[in-house]
């Protein structure tokens, strides 16, 4: 369990009702993760949504060559694992730490119940899963209008 303040610090939880807060405080836990350490693979499972609390997480993706390519860099703030909330609900690329990373984790179905119930906290953690998409396929058209 993590605290209900400690899940306020992130903006996907702002302006989440206290009661909301508080149920995915109760399901939520902090983990650490040493530096390059996998974190997930394409195609696993996308069972857990997770926050930065602090840290770094490289996300790469599989090129046909079998190159991996390094696409973003999550901080302290950011999602991670946004498939969790997304139907296959399979993780689409690969995410390794950078460095030492703390994480909160949040198992995905019943987070997925709470945005059921609540649907200010599904429309936060959609609109923040949105601007993270967008600001991912902008990096993404940036290295590819750069590459050789």
């Amino acid at each position: 369990m993590v605290s209900p303040e400690m899940l306020r610090r992130f903006n996907c939880f702002f302006p989440v009702r206290e009661e909301s807060l508080k149920a995915l405080a109760t399901i939520a836990r902090e983990e650490s993760v040493a530096a390059g350490r996998h974190v997930f693979g394409e195609g696993d499972p996308a069972d857990t949504l997770s926050l930065i609390v602090d840290g770094e997480v490289d996300i790469r993706y599989l090129l046909g060559s079998g190159e991996s390519r390094v696409v973003d860099t999550l901080i302290a703030g950011d999602i991670l694992g946004w498939s969790a909330l997304v139907e296959p609900f399979k993780m689409t690329g690969i995410a390794t730490t950078c460095k030492p990373t703390r994480l909160i984790r949040i198992p995905a179905q019943p987070l997925r119940e709470l945005c059921e119930r609540d649907p200010l906290l599904g429309y936060r953690l959609s609109t923040q899963v949105v601007r993270l998409l967008a600001d991912r396929l902008e990096a993404t058209r940036a290295q590819l209008a750069t590459a050789d």
